[in-house]
C-alpha cells in the first residue's frame, strides 16, 4: 500500500469516526443470548445494563437469533434486567466486568405466572469463549491488597500466565512468551504509556502510578485480537479510578527500616541503613450527582538507602608494580582506593565501601468525568510524575544522578448513536524528560579486566513525547461486532551527550606494562530532535455463529515510518551502497510497508458439557517497532567518535591523547543500521481448555507456541580479516551494526487455576513448562554475537529461557465479624473480625548464563573488542571434553568446574556454545497480614504487616564467570536483586496504615 493511500484512509477514519488500535482496552464488554424454557431463542427482549455508583446505564435488545451485545462499557459492577412482554422480568445484580473482558452470560426467561421480578446475584465463573487470549485482569482491591515490595504496579506482571521474571520483578525484568522486554506495550486509559525511547520504561523513566489510582490493571500475554498491537509481546492495560455519586477516600503510609529486615549474603559490614516511606491520599466523589464526578490522588516516596558495595581493586603490591613499570599510569593507579580486605590473588585487593543512594519522588493524578446525557460522555485525566535518583556506580562510589519528569495525559469523548452503533475519540500525550549526570573519580573511563572500571564523566539528556489521535467505532449487526480503528501517533525524541575518552585493558599483566587494548575518543553530540510517526489500522469481527461457537476474525496493519531528525542531521553509513558516509539528506533506511498482521481465534462451549468446558484455538502474526533508538544509528554518527584497538597500533598505551591523530587517521568508528531492515514479528498459536470447577474456580491448559523472526540484533562489519590481516575499508575501523537478522522459538505447556474474589476469597496460579531458543534476543535485549559473520554460531537457549516458573497470589478475608459472613456479632468482630491475609508466591528454574574470557584485540581473529557503547560479545573459551561444566557439589563457593575450560589459542575462537550454564533458582513467599477496624459508618481504620521473602531464603544470582580472573570464578557474590525494593531480596518487613471512608 502506498503511505499517502494509507494517510488518505486513515484520515477517513477519523471523519468517520473510526478509531484507536486500542478501542477496547480500557474498556469491558458484555453478550450472550437469552432463550425460553425450552431452549428457543427470545428475540425482541429489552436488556439493560446499569451500574447506578457512575451513572452508567446502556440499553439494547436481542436481534433475531435471541443475541445481546454491549460493547464498550466502564468496568465495574453492573446491574442486568432482562425483559420482554409475557415472560418473567429477570435481574441479575452483582456483574462483575473486568477491563478487557467480553463477558458472556446466556440467560433464560420463564414464562409469566404472575407479574413479578426475579432476582439472582451473579456469582458464577467467567468462561471466556469469545476469542483465543490469554491474560489475566487484577481489580483494584486485589491491587491494594496483595504485598508488592516498592507500590510498583510493575510488579503485578509477573502474577500473568506466560510471564518469566528473571530479576526484581518490575517492567526490566519480565517478559512473556519468549518476547523481549522491549515487545511489550502499555496503555493507560486506552492511550501510549510505553516508555518513548525504550519501550519497558526504564527505572529512571518509569511512568509512577500509585496503586491507589488503578480501578483495574489487565495483562494480555499473547493472542490478543487486532485491537491491540505496537509490540509482539504482551499487553499491559491500565485503568484509572474514577469518581461514583458517593464521596470516598483516604490516606495511606507505607514504612520500611533496615531494623526490620534480614541481611544479604553480601552484606559483609552488616545490614546499610535504609528508610522508606510511601505516603499519600486521593478523594474521589460526584460534582454534580449522576452526571459529574472526579477523583484525585497524590503519593510521595522518600527513600534512604545506604549501600554496600564490593569490587576489585589493585592491591599495594601491584599498585608498586605499575609505578615502577610505567609511571605513566600513576593517575590511574591513584584514582583507585585502597582495598579493604586481601584475596587469594597478591595482585587484588577487595574494596567494600558504603555509600547513599537517596531517591525522591512525588507523582499524581485527577480525572473528571461527565456524562451530558445517556449517549455522550467525556472524560479528562492527568498523571504527572516528578522524582530524582542518585546512584552509585561501584565501590569506588562514583554517582549518577537522575532528574526525571513523566506525564501522561488523555481527553475521550464517547457517542452512542443507538444500541448497535457507538463510537470515541481520543486524545492522548505521553512524555517522559531525565536529565543524567555521572561522576567519576578520574574524569576518563578506564577499563581493566578484573578490576573495577572507572566511569567517564558525562551528560546526558533525552527528552521524548508521543501524541495519538485515536477515535473508535463499534458496530453491531445480527451476529456480527464488527470493530474498525486506526491511530496516527508522532513521536519527537530529543537527545544530548558530552564527548568521553576510554581506555580498556584486557589483562592486568598488560595494564602493568601499560599496553592497552583499545582506546575510544567519542565527541558531544549536540541536541537532535528525531522524528518517527507511526500508522496503524485494523478492522475486527466477533461472529456468534451459534450459542456455543464464537468466531473471532481480524486483520491490522502496522507502519513505522523512516525516522528522521528535525533539522536533516543524521550520518548515514552503508559500505555497500555508498562505500561509507552517504550524501546528506539520504533516507536513513528503506520503509517497510508490508506490515500484515492477520488474527483469528475460535472458542467453543459444548452444550453436552453444560456450558462448564470452553475450547479455545487462536494464531496470530505481530508486529512491534522495539526501541526508538535501535534505528538511530544515524544520529550515533553525528559526533566523531574514533576507536584504535591493538591490532592498529601494538604499542598503544595511556595517555590516551597521544593518538588521537592517529585514530582519525585509522578511520571513523561509525553506527551503521541494516538499511533494508524489516520491522520484527512473532507468530504465536495456542489451544486451550477451561473448565469451570465447584466453588468457582476456573482450570486452564494451554499449549502456546510462538517463533520470531527478524529480530534486532547487533554484529560488527568491516572487520579484520583473519588471513590478510587488513580490513575491507581502511578508512574505517570497525563498524557497529545493528541488524534485524535473529530468529527464535518458543513452547509451552501452562496451566492456570483462578478464583475471582467470591465471599471473601480470591486465588489466582500459573504454571510454565516452557523452553525459548533463539540465536538473538530481539528489542532492548539484542546483543553482539561472538562471531559477527556467524549468526547461527549463537543459537541457543535464550538467556531468559526459564523452564519451570510458578506464581500464585490469593487474598483471604477472615470471615468473622461485620460485613463476613459468618459469626457476626459484636464480640467476634472486636476480637476476631476483619482480618485479611494475602500472599504472593514465585518459583522459578536457574537462569542461562554464557562463561566468558578476556581476550585481546590482537588475539581475536576479527580484532573486535568493547568499546564505550559499542560493547562487543563477550568472548567464550574452550570447552574441555570428558569434564563436568558444573563442580562436583554446587554451593555459592564454587557453582562452575574450573577444569572445564580453557582459553583458546590466539587466532581461534572459543567453543563453548551459548547459554551453556544455568544458575541457582528462586523460590519466594511473600506475605500480608492484615485487619481492619469501622470507626464509624462508613470510616475504616486499616493496619497491615507485610513480610517479603518470608522464610529469608538467600536469592543468589549467577556465579562469577569471567574465565580469567580464577581467584573468584565461580563463586557468587551477587544476589538477585542488590536493590531494596521488588523481589529477590532478603526478608523484609513494611508496616501499611491506610484510613478510608
Amino acid at each position: 500500500m502506498r503511505i499517502s493511500t494509507l494517510t488518505i484512509v486513515l484520515l477517513s477514519f477519523l471523519c468517520f469516526g473510526l478509531g484507536p488500535v486500542h478501542g477496547q482496552v480500557d474498556r469491558t464488554a458484555l453478550n450472550g443470548t437469552v432463550l425460553d424454557p425450552s431452549g428457543a431463542v427470545i428475540s425482541g427482549a429489552q436488556v439493560t445494563a446499569e451500574a447506578p455508583s457512575i451513572g452508567v446505564k446502556r440499553r439494547t435488545a436481542t436481534n433475531t437469533a435471541g443475541v445481546y451485545s454491549l460493547p464498550s462499557l466502564p468496568v465495574g459492577t453492573y446491574n442486568l434486567t432482562i425483559s420482554k412482554e409475557g415472560f418473567q422480568t429477570k435481574k441479575l445484580e452483582g456483574v462483575v466486568l473486568r477491563v478487557g473482558q467480553v463477558r458472556t452470560l446466556d440467560l433464560s426467561l420463564d414464562i409469566l405466572a404472575t407479574a413479578t421480578e426475579v432476582v439472582v446475584t451473579a456469582e458464577a465463573p467467567t468462561l471466556q469463549q469469545n476469542n483465543a487470549e490469554l491474560g489475566l485482569a487484577i481489580e483494584g482491591n486485589q491491587v491494594l491488597s496483595i504485598p508488592l515490595n516498592g507500590r510498583n504496579w510493575t510488579a503485578l506482571m509477573a502474577l500473568a500466565p506466560g510471564a518469566t521474571n528473571t530479576g526484581e520483578g518490575n517492567q526490566n525484568s519480565i517478559r512473556f512468551n519468549g518476547r523481549s522486554r522491549d515487545d511489550n506495550n502499555f496503555t493507560l486509559d486506552g492511550v501510549d504509556a510505553t516508555g518513548v525511547k525504550d519501550p519497558r520504561q526504564e527505572a529512571n523513566l518509569r511512568l509512577n502510578i500509585s496503586l491507589d489510582a488503578i480501578s483495574e490493571f489487565r495483562v494480555s500475554s499473547g493472542l490478543y485480537n487486532a485491537e491491540s498491537g505496537n509490540g509482539a509481546g504482551a499487553q499491559m492495560n491500565l485503568v484509572s479510578k474514577t469518581g461514583s455519586n458517593e464521596f470516598h477516600g483516604g490516606l495511606f503510609e507505607y514504612f520500611r527500616n533496615d531494623k526490620l529486615d534480614a541481611r544479604r549474603p553480601t552484606d559483609f559490614l552488616g545490614k546499610p541503613p535504609f528508610r522508606l516511606n510511601q505516603f499519600g491520599g486521593n478523594l474521589g466523589g460526584r460534582l454534580v450527582r449522576d452526571k459529574t464526578f472526579f477523583f484525585v490522588n497524590y503519593e510521595g516516596l522518600e527513600q534512604r538507602l545506604s549501600t554496600t558495595l564490593t569490587g576489585s581493586v589493585p592491591s599495594e603490591a601491584l599498585r608498586q608494580q605499575v609505578l615502577a613499570t610505567s609511571p605513566a599510569l600513576r593517575p590511574v593507579v591513584e584514582a583507585y582506593k585502597p582495598g579493604t580486605a586481601r584475596t587469594s590473588n597478591a595482585e587484588v585487593d577487595t574494596l567494600t565501601a558504603v555509600g547513599s543512594q537517596p531517591w525522591t519522588e512525588k507523582s499524581g493524578m485527577f480525572r473528571v468525568d461527565h456524562r451530558f446525557n445517556d449517549f455522550n460522555s467525556i472524560f479528562v485525566r492527568y498523571n504527572v510524575d516528578d522524582g530524582r535518583i542518585d546512584e552509585l556506580r561501584n565501590a569506588l562510589l562514583e554517582t549518577r544522578t537522575s532528574n526525571f519528569r513523566t506525564q501522561n495525559g488523555v481527553v475521550q469523548f464517547q457517542r452512542t448513536f443507538s444500541p448497535a452503533l457507538l463510537s470515541e475519540i481520543r486524545l492522548g500525550v505521553n512524555r517522559s524528560a531525565l536529565r543524567r549526570d555521572t561522576n567519576g573519580t578520574f574524569g576518563e573511563g578506564i577499563s581493566i579486566s578484573g578490576l573495577i572500571n572507572l566511569q567517564p564523566d558525562r551528560n546526558e539528556v533525552e527528552i521524548g513525547t508521543s501524541y495519538g489521535l485515536v477515535p473508535t467505532l463499534t458496530w453491531i449487526r445480527g451476529r456480527h461486532t464488527w470493530k474498525f480503528g486506526g491511530e496516527i501517533r508522532k513521536i519527537d525524541l530529543v537527545l544530548a551527550d558530552t564527548g568521553q575518552i576510554t581506555t580498556s585493558f584486557s589483562s592486568r599483566a598488560l595494564f602493568v606494562q601499560n599496553r592497552a587494548n583499545s582506546v575510544s575518543f567519542g565527541s558531544a553530540l549536540p541536541g537532535v530532535k528525531s522524528l518517527r510517526p507511526y500508522y496503524f489500522a485494523y478492522a475486527q469481527d466477533e461472529i456468534k455463529l451459534t450459542r456455543t461457537l464464537t468466531l473471532s476474525l481480524g486483520a491490522r496493519y502496522e507502519y513505522y515510518s523512516v525516522a528522521k531528525t528535525s533539522d536533516g542531521r543524521g550520518r548515514v553509513f552503508d559500505l555497500e551502497r555508498c562505500s561509507g558516509f552517504c550524501a546528506p539528506g539520504t533516507p536513513w533506511y528503506f520503509p517497510d510497508k508490508n506490515n500484515w498482521a492477520p488474527r483469528a481465534g475460535l472458542g467453543w462451549a459444548p452444550r453436552a458439557l453444560n456450558g462448564k468446558t470452553v475450547f479455545r484455538l487462536g494464531y496470530g502474526i505481530f508486529y512491534g517497532p522495539g526501541q526508538i533508538d535501535d534505528v538511530n544509528a544515524a544520529i550515533d554518527s553525528i559526533p566523531e567518535n574514533y576507536t584504535l584497538s591493538s591490532s592498529d597500533q601494538p604499542l598503544l598505551s595511556f595517555p590516551a591523547a597521544q593518538y588521537l591523530g592517529q585514530a582519525k587517521s585509522t578511520g571513523v568508528s561509525a553506527r551503521a543500521l541494516q538499511r533494508d531492515r524489516r520491522e520484527g514479528y512473532s507468530q504465536q498459536w495456542t489451544f486451550a481448555i477451561q473448565q469451570e470447577l465447584p466453588m468457582q474456580f476456573v482450570l486452564q491448559t494451554a499449549y502456546v507456541g510462538g517463533n520470531g523472526h527478524q529480530l534486532f540484533g547487533r554484529s560488527f562489519i568491516n572487520t579484520i580479516d583473519p588471513v590478510t590481516r587488513t580490513r575491507p575499508y581502511p578508512n574505517f575501523s570497525n563498524v557497529d551494526i545493528k541488524t534485524n537478522d535473529g530468529n527464535s522459538s518458543f513452547q509451552a505447556l501452562q496451566i492456570s487455576l483462578t478464583r475471582s474474589m467470591q465471599r471473601g476469597f480470591l486465588w489466582q496460579t500459573q504454571y510454565m513448562w516452557s523452553h525459548n531458543i533463539n540465536d538473538n534476543s530481539g528489542a532492548g535485549d539484542g546483543a553482539n554475537r561472538m562471531i559477527s559473520a556467524c549468526r547461527r554460531c549463537d543459537r541457543g537457549d535464550a538467556p531468559w529461557d526459564l523452564r519451570h516458573t510458578v506464581t500464585m497470589n490469593s487474598i483471604y478475608e477472615v470471615p468473622v465479624g461485620r460485613g463476613r459472613y459468618a459469626l457476626r456479632n459484636r464480640f467476634l468482630q472486636a476480637v476476631a473480625g476483619g482480618w485479611n491475609l494475602n500472599g504472593v508466591f514465585t518459583a522459578r528454574t536457574g537462569m542461562p548464563f554464557d562463561v566468558t574470557v578476556s581476550r585481546s584485540a590482537s588475539s581475536l581473529p576479527d580484532g573486535v573488542v568493547s568499546t564505550p557503547g559499542r560493547s562487543a560479545p563477550a568472548q567464550r573459551p574452550n570447552f574441555v571434553p570428558g569434564q563436568s561444566l558444573y563442580a562436583a557439589v554446587k554451593s555459592p563457593l564454587g557453582w562452575l568446574n574450573p577444569a572445564a575450560f580453557a582459553i583458546p589459542p590466539s587466532g581461534t575462537w572459543g567453543t563453548l556454545p551459548r547459554s551453556a550454564l544455568r544458575g541457582p533458582g528462586l523460590w519466594q513467599l511473600d506475605l500480608g497480614v492484615g485487619k481492619q477496624a469501622k470507626l464509624v459508618e462508613r470510616h475504616t481504620l486499616e493496619f497491615r504487616a507485610e513480610m517479603f521473602n518470608l522464610f529469608n531464603r538467600a536469592q543468589y544470582g549467577k556465579p562469577e564467570s569471567n574465565f580469567s580472573n580464577l581467584g573468584t570464578f565461580g563463586t557468587i557474590l551477587s544476589v538477585v536483586n542488590n536493590n531494596p525494593t521488588g523481589s529477590g531480596g532478603p526478608r523484609q518487613i513494611q508496616f501499611m496504615l491506610r484510613y478510608r471512608f
